[in-house]
């Protein structure tokens, strides 16, 4: 990321995946050790939307990640995308406002109901001083907030 002339509130600054595969507990999500990109200025974002459509309460988490696409070869990897759709990942995330985050684990299912491959998308930009870059979406539902943990 470039050097911010401003302190940023909202937004996803730092994310790095984690195949859930052999993975016991969120103490093997070692720092340095997963799929780490950088990301750009804006765009990625966490959000976390509560049902009550059932019982019990459900949470659906989707963590969209944006980068340079010069810097996405992590992500466009045919294994890493097939993993993260058929196993699934998790992230340790930590947003603009220095708190951090794990997505894709929840003390009640572990690692059961990591994120998924949503999407990846390319944009080419449509203006002229508009940078390429590519969209990662992941999504999970489990029935606790990744605010609480």
């Amino acid at each position: 990321m470039t050097e911010k002339r401003y302190k940023p509130v909202g937004g996803v600054a730092h994310a790095e995946l984690f195949a859930v595969h052999g993975l016991r507990g969120v103490e093997d999500m070692v720092a340095g050790e997963g799929v780490e990109v950088s990301l750009m200025d804006d765009g990625s974002h966490y959000d976390e939307q509560t049902q009550a459509q059932g019982l019990p309460v459900s949470v659906e988490h989707t963590l969209t990640l944006c980068s340079d696409r010069n810097l996405t070869a992590a992500w466009r990897n045919a294994e890493f995308l097939q993993r993260a759709a058929a196993e699934g990942v998790a992230a340790r995330i930590r947003l603009s406002s220095g708190e951090e985050l794990i997505v894709g684990w929840s003390p009640h299912f572990g690692f059961e109901r990591a994120l998924r491959l949503r999407s990846l998308t390319f944009h080419s930009g449509s203006r002229p001083q508009e940078q390429p870059k590519v969209v990662l979406t992941l999504a999970s539902r489990d029935t606790s907030s990744a605010m609480d943990q």
